[in-house]
């Protein structure tokens, strides 16, 4: 405000205060705003990373407790053996893993003779969801099997290729949260957990159920230098799953 213009309006006590305000901020005090607000930021910014960290880890392990939970509830409603499987990829060169966020859910027919691999999802996680008719050989001749191997996603070649895929988890990147899921069987070793038509663990083409307690259990923890919170979900052995926070076993 102009100093003659506040002197005829105001008086001299008022002009004072006016004119303080109306000279703006000085060198010091921006310099103290500044040095407020980088002790703010170093205080919020560690706590926010952390927060993002704990909120990709549990929800990993919610993931990872969905696939388990799906093929229970859907190996008791198909009455149909159905197996959960850590997989490397959602693509055709997938393999078992014991250290992957990503799963299929798959329906198994069993250990025939000789051993039916249907069921086995390695190398065609790609495949489309597919649900066979409720018998021990799904593959129906009425209706038949529709081939579309250029679809997207494509079906299998054939019915008796298919490995009959009922869910899959979703395929988004999650960084610097690691997965250590055990007992692992097969070649290459992988965590595999096959649920029986009422609900039970039973054997899987790789192995026997695992004899300890609990019989399974995944570890989705932050990486090595972040800091976070660990889950650990675990299937214990009536075939219930749990989920926990802190290392496994859930206590």
């Amino acid at each position: 405000m102009d100093r003659a213009l506040a002197g005829g309006l105001l008086g001299p006590d008022q002009e004072r205060y006016v004119l303080m305000f109306a000279r703006g901020f000085s060198l010091i005090e921006m310099l103290v705003v500044v040095a407020i607000a980088g002790i703010v930021l170093a205080i919020a910014v560690p706590s926010f990373q952390e927060t993002m960290v704990n909120g990709r880890s549990r929800g990993v392990a919610e993931s990872i407790q969905f696939g388990l939970i799906k093929a229970r509830s859907d190996a008791i409603s198909r009455n149909a053996p159905m197996r959960f499987q850590l997989v490397s990829t959602l693509d055709a060169t997938c393999t078992a893993s014991s250290t992957s966020r990503l799963w299929v859910v798959t329906q198994y027919t069993g250990l025939t003779a000789p051993a039916n691999t249907r069921g086995v999802p390695a190398g065609r996680c790609n495949v489309a969801a597919y649900v066979p008719p409720d018998q021990e050989e799904p593959c129906p001749a009425t209706p038949a099997y529709t081939v579309n191997t250029s679809a997207n996603p494509p079906t299998a070649p054939s019915c008796i290729t298919d490995p009959f895929i009922s869910y899959k988890s979703a395929a988004e990147r999650v960084p610097d949260i690691n997965v250590t899921a055990t007992p692992t069987m097969g070649t290459p070793a992988g965590f595999i957990v096959t649920f029986g038509a009422l609900g039970q663990l039973v054997a899987n083409l790789e192995g026997a159920v695992p004899a300890g307690t609990p019989a399974y259990s995944v570890l989705v923890a932050p990486a090595t230098g972040v800091t976070g919170r660990s889950y650990c979900v675990q299937v214990n052995s009536n075939g219930t799953t749990r989920l926990c926070t802190q290392a496994c076993p859930c206590t």
